[in-house]
């Protein structure tokens, strides 16, 4: 895969090309979107182009942040054939696929925490120190950055300010917002966008069955855009599952096996999220869950917009402090007085 393969990243593909163009490479860029966009999956790409044997550039040109200009070249997507990516082919390519380039490093969260840690970004620094190896740059790929933990996001401030030369690195993460500010402002920011559904049914269709319409199409809504979720999920079974645990949870059962409480809690803003654009709009058309449409219509009876938008905001709540290890039986048995209360499934709610 090269650069030109990404599907409907056309824009920041284009900037990262325009930046090999004019050989103006940002010490340090965040590539910002949705979990499963494709950011990653760009930033490997990017690094293949860069240090390609055959089609790379051959007289690096890696600028300062701080100077550093609008490189998109407002090229029709006819045309993007034509701009520098990588060969796909030659060894270095092959090597960065199977991250064993020794230019190209990768630094991933680890550990019982599920942190980056000091250790990491100080081995790094080390790595860095170096001239590249056999490629044009030192190229670092940080995934998940915003799991930096507090002493490894001040040691990596400490090479933005003073970056080695012939190095580029790519912080990759879907919560830029967690990073230090004083990261995102040395950084040069490009930003990922869902795929639009009609794309992500045909990228579906060409993956797993092209007589199929329905279920891709399905699958491409409940993914929110998002190919890398699509494509490792299946996310039609994880919604049953998920929807299937918060019937019952709001008809007061006890519900033990919902799977992972994360992935219960974010299905259930999907659900909310039909439940009060039906009960607006009545329109069948602006659902996910179009093949839910009877149980959706059956919740909504009786239910006040309202109480739905509060359920909405107290669950996305307790899902911003699952990280604190709260106690699962009783975080569930909450969640289940809350939908009973919100949705009026109780006579308390109905009040």
């Amino acid at each position: 895969m090269a650069l030109k393969d990404i599907t409907g990243q056309d824009r920041a593909i284009n900037i990262l090309q325009g930046c090999i163009v004019r050989d103006r490479i940002p010490h340090a860029m965040l590539f910002a979107g949705d979990e499963g966009i494709g950011k990653r999956l760009t930033a490997v790409n990017f690094a293949k182009a860069i240090n390609c044997q055959r089609t790379g550039s051959q007289e690096p040109g890696v600028v300062n942040n701080g100077l550093f200009e609008d490189t998109e070249l407002r090229t029709p997507n006819s045309e993007l054939q034509t701009l520098p990516d990588s060969c796909d082919s030659c060894p270095s390519c092959l090597k960065t696929d199977k991250s064993g380039h020794p230019d190209v490093f990768f630094i991933e969260s680890e550990g019982d925490g599920d942190q980056i840690t000091v250790s990491a970004i100080r081995g790094l620094e080390k790595s860095l120190a170096y001239k590249p190896f056999e490629g044009n740059y030192k190229i670092a790929i940080i995934d998940n950055a915003e799991r930096m933990n507090p002493a490894a996001s001040n040691a990596f401030l400490d090479t933005l300010e003073a970056p080695p030369d012939q190095s580029v690195l790519i912080l990759v993460s879907s919560r830029p917002d967690m990073l230090l500010p004083t990261i995102r402002s040395r950084c040069r920011r490009i930003n990922f966008t869902p795929l639009p559904l009609n794309v992500m049914g045909d990228l579906l269709r060409e993956k797993f069955n092209k007589h199929d319409t329905g279920q891709p199409l399905l699958s491409g809504a409940l993914s929110g855009g998002r190919p890398g979720y699509a494509l490792r999920e299946d996310l039609i079974a994880q919604r049953d599952r998920s929807f299937s645990a918060l019937k019952h949870m709001s008809g007061g059962l006890d519900e033990e096996e919902g799977g992972d409480m994360e992935e219960l809690l974010d299905w259930a803003q999907v659900w909310l999220r039909d439940l009060a654009v039906f009960k607006t709009t009545g329109r069948a058309d602006l659902l996910i869950n179009r093949d839910r449409e009877g149980e959706i219509k059956a919740l909504i009876r009786g239910t006040a917009l309202e109480g739905i938008l509060k359920l909405a905001r107290e669950l996305y709540n307790i899902r911003g402090n699952m990280r604190f290890n709260l106690n699962e039986k009783l975080t569930r048995n909450y969640i289940g007085l809350l939908i009973r209360k919100r949705l009026g499934r109780t006579d308390a709610g109905k009040q």
